[in-house]
This record gives C-alpha cells, structure tokens and sequence, in this order.
C-alpha cells in the first residue's frame, strides 16, 4: 500500500470525471481539505471510507489499496474479502468508539456523585449531569439519525456514517 501511489490515482480518477475535490468531499462527508490530504500523499483515507469511495471512483478496492488500476478484473472472491475486512475494521473502530464514550459517562457519574457528596450541593450538579445527558443521547442516536436522513435525502449516494 502506498500513499502516494494511492492520492495520485485519486487525484487522477477525480479529474477525468470532471469533479472537485469539493464534489468528492461532499459526497463521502468529508472536508476538502481531507481530499487533498489524500491526494497529495500526505494521507490515507480512513478505513470506513475505503468502499464508499472506490464506488465513488468507480474502481475496486483492491485498485485504492494497490494505487494502480487494473487491466484485468480483480477476482470477485479477492474484493468480497477486502470488502468484509474494511467493514469489520469499521466496526471495530466504532465499537472502540463506544466503549470510550460509555468510560466518560462512567467518570462523570462518579464525579458527580463525588461532588455532590462532598459539597452538599446537588442542585448545582444536576445542570451538568443534564448537559451531559443531552450530549450522550445525541451522540448515540441523533447524530446517526441525522446522517441517516441526509444519506436518504442524497439519494441514497454513498455518505460516511459516524457511529459515536
């Protein structure tokens, strides 16, 4: 795998398809400066994005790992397989996600129970126990719920699905 190889093909394929990196952005929920990171080498898509934007590119995912295309067709079982192990290390990635939020959920209780323990003063607390209750519920079901829609509302274009 090499970036280089990598953001140049990107580069390449979004030209000859008349689209800005903008265009592009937009269509994988990215900014256009996470674009051009990509095709100037300096970095690499992040895993959930792989499929999303070898559909986008019109190419297989073996041809965005590898930077080149292919004159032959890469075997159906090979891309099945790099499909399957970019969405399982998705998953991981968002299961990792969850875990980190339900940590900070964990400590803030406690804290706020500490805190009202020692100070004797729980209606002061429960302010930020209700904006940390708002934060929690957005970010595990509003926001996926959002980007749902937007997705929906696209047109069903592939769109990146954030899982907090």
């Amino acid at each position: 795998m090499n970036v280089q190889k990598t953001g140049s093909l990107i580069a390449t394929i979004r030209k000859e398809q008349n689209r800005t990196q903008q265009d592009l952005a937009n269509e994988l929920g990215v900014s256009s400066a996470a674009v051009s990171k990509w095709e100037r080498g300096i970095g690499f898509p992040d895993v959930s994005l792989m499929e999303p934007l070898a559909a986008s590119l019109r190419i297989s995912i073996a041809e965005l790992f590898k930077g080149e295309r292919t004159e032959n067709n890469v075997d159906n079982e090979y891309e099945s397989l790099l499909s399957d192990v970019v969405k399982v290390s998705a998953n991981e990635i968002t299961k990792k996600k969850k875990i980190t939020n339900w940590m900070i959920a964990i400590t803030v209780a406690v804290l706020y129970l500490m805190f009202s323990v020692i100070s004797h003063k729980w209606e002061i607390t429960w302010v930020v126990w209700i904006v940390y209750c708002f934060y929690r519920i957005f970010t595990e079901y509003i926001y996926i719920i959002l980007v749902i829609y937007r997705n929906v509302r696209n047109g069903g274009k592939n769109g990146r699905l954030f899982t907090i």
